[in-house]
């Protein structure tokens, strides 16, 4: 028997309680044989006063200590059952505080939201979860949908995923909890589309943080239903996430704004410091050429050539700078900077075999950088390449990014993806977009990585 089963079986009785059941056995006694002197005794006769007193003193103990043993087994149930509670009570504040510090150990937004949805799982111990975040322009329609408990199959044969209406819907028009032991039960509920797996236990409620809304979390497939208690944890743990998650989308949209003022700040540097350089150096180096008649023609035909190549460097940063003024985000442009901050690039070759990439999305060109930046810095750490290439490609149904390195490789099973962090999160950036990631590789081979995805 563990140590807390013991104590739950060892609580000792409270002292008012042992001392009414000492003293009250005794004037029940007391009270009997009163009562036998004053109505008993005149009535019978002497040879049968002493049986009969025996009789009822034992018959009157026998019921009163029933009944005082039942009234003291039914308080120590509750003392048990209290005891249970505060026990399971302990135990959810002690997995709420663990999942707290869990949820702040990712920094990308995105992967928060992800980690949110996959500690509310182990959390309450739900086979499935999902959290739902709203469009901003309509706080009815969901726009992004994270899901725990399900595989990348799973997802792919239910397809579309929710759009606000049913039980989930009911959630967000009144933003409140739900719980329920048969979802199906709900008049909300409309049913599950082809594919889905059997969910019946149910809980569902907004994540708010002052008052704004986060996100909306949905739990599901508890072994036994979900429990008040279980809702009060929940509700805890909602508060956090939700501050978990304003604050990332605080820091997110604080580093856009950063970074957007940064860009402004290299533009305007460029086009004040560095181009009326270059203007002036190629001012000097014409007047050169046309004031100086017996420069021989081998000198100035390269001295034109420099020249030619500053105008042509001058009109490439006039591009850059438009570039960085624009709302826009130029992928190519936005890689290179990224790969420049992961280190030097010797080592890395980009194939760019059509211009699309210009069309690409801002917050597709997030994710493709992030995913690209996990492959090229595990063929660095991992696979020790010496080398590799990047290549983009395009059709008009999708494009393509490859990464290709010369490195160690190792034995990939598509099956063993959730036990690769990066693996794991480069597959849901890509599938967020319906793409798809192919990885080959074997030991001593290199390592080819591709993202394939399409363009609607």
């Amino acid at each position: 028997m563990s140590e807390s089963a013991r104590r739950r079986h060892n609580v000792p009785v409270p002292w008012p309680w042992r001392l009414t059941a000492t003293l009250l056995p005794m004037i029940g006694v007391v009270l009997t044989i009163l009562l036998f002197h004053m109505y008993i005794v005149p009535h019978v006769a002497i040879s049968w006063q002493y049986p009969l007193l025996t009789l009822m003193l034992v018959i009157g103990t026998g019921l009163f200590s029933y009944v005082v043993f039942g009234i003291l087994s039914q308080q120590q149930t509750a003392i048990l059952s209290a005891n249970e509670r505060l026990e399971k009570q302990r135990d959810g504040l002690n997995a709420l505080r663990e999942a707290s510090y869990a949820m702040t150990t990712v920094g990308d937004w995105t992967d928060i939201v992800q980690n949110v949805v996959d500690v509310a799982c182990r959390l309450t111990g739900a086979r499935y979860a999902a959290l739902a975040v709203l469009d901003d322009s309509d706080n009815y329609t969901i726009r992004q949908f994270f899901t725990s408990g399900l595989t990348p199959e799973q997802i792919d044969r239910i397809g579309q995923y929710p759009t606000g209406r049913g039980l989930l819907g009911e959630v967000i028009r009144h933003r409140r909890p739900i719980r329920l032991q048969r979802l199906q039960d709900h008049p909300a509920s409309i049913g599950f589309p082809p594919n889905h797996p059997k969910m019946e236990s149910f809980l569902g409620l907004p994540l708010l943080y002052q008052a704004q809304v986060m996100g909306h979390l949905y739990l599901t497939e508890k072994e036994e239903g979900f429990t008040a208690d279980d809702q009060a944890i929940v509700e805890l743990f909602a508060r956090q996430a939700a501050a978990v998650i304003a604050s990332a989308r605080f820091y997110q949209e604080r580093e856009v704004f950063a970074t957007l003022k940064e860009r402004e700040r290299i533009g305007r540097d460029l086009h004040d410091g560095v181009l009326q350089t270059l203007y002036g150096i190629t001012l000097s180096l014409d007047n050169l050429v046309d004031s100086h008649e017996n420069l021989d023609d081998e000198t100035a035909t390269e001295l034109n050539r420099v020249s030619e190549t500053l105008g042509l460097l001058m009109t490439e940063i006039r591009f850059f700078i438009q570039s960085l003024e624009s709302t826009s985000i130029d992928f190519r442009i936005a890689l290179t900077d990224m790969l420049r901050r992961l280190g030097p690039m010797d080592d890395i070759t980009m194939t760019f075999r059509d211009e699309r990439y210009l069309e690409l999305h801002p917050k597709r060109i997030h994710d493709l950088l992030l995913s690209i930046q996990e492959a090229v810095s595990n063929a660095r750490v991992h696979g020790h390449a010496e080398h590799i290439k990047i290549e983009w490609t395009s059709t008009d149904e999708f494009y393509q990014v490859v990464i290709l390195d010369d490195g160690e490789g190792f034995v990939y099973h598509p099956d063993t993806t959730h036990t690769h962090f990066g693996i794991r999160n480069m597959t849901k950036r890509i599938e967020r977009w319906d793409g798809q990631v192919h990885i080959t590789s074997q030991k001593q081979t290199g390592t080819t990585v591709a993202f394939k995805i399409p363009w609607l």
